[in-house]
């Protein structure tokens, strides 16, 4: 599969973020 950039609400940070194929913590 293509890495595919998609926005996820991190409700960590709670804000949109840009999720790539790595895992930001």
């Amino acid at each position: 599969p293509e890495k595919i950039a998609m926005k996820k609400y991190d409700p960590v940070v709670r804000k949109h973020v840009e999720y790539k194929e790595a895992k930001i913590k």
